[in-house]
């Protein structure tokens, strides 16, 4: 069902806990990989899904916080969980999205220090991602991980006949 729906309000938090300065995010990139197939009875290559990019997502918040940077790198103990809530305005009702992400901090990167607006100074992280899922009013748009094999699109596990038969 498409409708016209406006984004109003976010947050972000780490293990359940809510990330304050948080003002700038970017979700996950899903990209699939292709690559072009073309054998000999073939006027034209065709193109194949060939799995996933890497999926990486960006958080920036002001000043520093300790807890997102607790997320650096390996962490005794399995990846790091985030969970990112977003509001929509929609033809007169609210709506809401839930992007469930696991994996850890590759990047950080500090705002260059000025000597004006220091209250806006940002730190800015990357997140190297091994699992997400997406829901949408508490629909499943996308589940992907990885690491079991399963890519859910709209709530069909695309990659379930395939891993069947590689007994995954």
């Amino acid at each position: 069902m498409s409708m016209n729906n406006t984004l109003r309000a976010w947050t972000f938090f780490r293990q359940g806990v809510r990330i304050q300065g948080a003002h700038e995010f970017t979700p996950p990139v899903l990209s699939i990989t292709k690559t072009d197939v073309r054998t000999g009875a073939q006027d034209a290559p065709i193109p194949v899904d060939d799995g996933m990019e890497a999926m990486s997502c960006q958080i920036k918040f002001y000043g520093i916080d300790s807890d997102m940077l607790a997320s650096f790198g390996f962490t005794g103990g399995g990846p790091s969980r985030f969970t990112a809530y977003q509001g929509y305005l929609g033809n007169g009702i609210s709506l809401g999205t839930k992007e469930e992400i696991e994996g850890f901090v590759t990047t950080v990167t500090p705002d260059a220090r000025g000597n004006s607006a220091l209250a806006e100074k940002a730190m800015t992280v990357d997140i190297a991602v091994t699992y997400y899922r997406q829901t949408f009013n508490g629909k499943e748009l996308f589940e992907i991980d990885p690491q079991r094999f399963v890519r859910r699109v709209n709530g069909v596990d695309t990659l379930a006949g395939l891993a069947l038969n590689v007994r995954l």
